[in-house]
């Protein structure tokens, strides 16, 4: 039969002809398709970045492998959205519950190599506070992605947060996080503003009596809730102190971290009540907070944040608990 096409008459094509004359044409674009689509994760698959350590680092785009070497980034990854993503954390990492019962590859001081190259991560986020330069050199080396974090502020733990975020793929719930925490650390800040500063000792150990100088984010965190670190001008980040230097510098509160899990914190709270000059003894305002959520630079530090100022600044909360500010 012939048809009529635009005015134009044409015949039926025959289909082997057709069939050869379109393999023909076609086969060159295949080739370059297969051939474009095996080389695509070499420069799609993967982005390079500026970790916070300031090395160069090549990370997938979307790790389906994640391990972390800390307790407060295995507590970022489940907060943005990517606890199904870990396959192995540091040991202490303890929250939220479902990360105790993940395989652990050594502490955050001192990590297994072997055990973190066994479970084949294609993403080792780090803190720079914990393993050595030499141990996250050798992983790069043999091939795995190693991110390093280093926050030192408020601002740059809830950078961290988006920044984690971004690395494991989940965006949306990373920004939706640091906006939350953003939210409650604003409204901390103005419910103690124009108060006067409370002067105040955050004790990470009682024997030795160390605590926290001016260059943590500990030190942040007391100013952001209304107190004046006692040890803020001292040169080390985490000095010890003596006894008879805490008299001397008179702090108006003592609150103790629960660093050390055997520790006896009522006898340790009793024993300072042999220093009663200290404004902290007399008045009985000594306490103790979870060291998780003041010493872990992880979206827990609002709640933090929190319980410092309602410890320092009582008055503030029963304000607004009353329809105050």
């Amino acid at each position: 039969m012939r048809s009529s096409v635009y005015g134009y008459r044409t015949h039926p094509p025959d289909p082997l002809k057709a069939g050869v004359f379109c393999m023909r044409i076609i086969r060159p674009f295949l080739v370059a398709f297969f051939v474009l689509l095996v080389s695509l994760p070499a420069w799609a698959g993967s982005c390079t970045v500026i970790d916070q350590a300031g090395r160069t680092v090549t990370v997938p785009a979307a790790p389906a492998r994640i391990i972390s070497l800390a307790p407060n980034i295995t507590e970022i990854l489940f907060a943005v959205g990517a606890g199904k993503e870990i396959v192995g954390v540091s040991e202490y990492s303890d929250y939220p519950p479902e990360a105790a019962g993940l395989p652990q590859v050594g502490s955050y001081i001192k990590p297994n190599l072997e055990a973190i190259i066994a479970l084949k991560p294609d993403l080792v986020i780090a803190t720079a506070d914990g393993e050595k330069r030499v141990e996250v050199d050798r992983l790069a080396s043999l091939g795995v992605a190693v991110y390093i974090i280093n926050p030192r502020t408020i601002a740059e733990v809830v950078s961290t947060v988006r920044e984690i975020g971004r690395l494991s793929g989940h965006g949306k719930e990373a920004e939706d996080a640091a906006r939350e925490m953003e939210r409650r650390i604003e409204q901390v800040r103005a419910r103690v503003v124009g108060l006067p500063k409370v002067s105040a000792l955050l004790v990470l150990n009682t024997n030795p009596l160390i605590t926290v100088n001016g260059n943590t984010f500990q030190d942040e965190m007391i100013a952001a809730a209304g107190g004046k670190n006692i040890a803020g001008a001292e040169s080390i980040r985490y000095p010890t102190l003596t006894y008879e230097e805490v008299v001397v510098r008179a702090p108006e509160v003592i609150i103790m971290t629960t660093m050390s899990p055997d520790e006896d914190y009522r006898s340790v709270t009793a024993a300072w009540l042999r220093f009663s000059t200290v404004p902290a003894v007399k008045t009985g305002r000594i306490f103790i907070i979870d060291s998780d959520i003041v010493d872990r630079p992880s979206p827990r530090m609002v709640q933090g944040l929190e319980e410092l100022a309602r410890l320092l600044h009582p008055e503030a909360f029963k304000k607004a608990a009353g329809g105050g500010r």
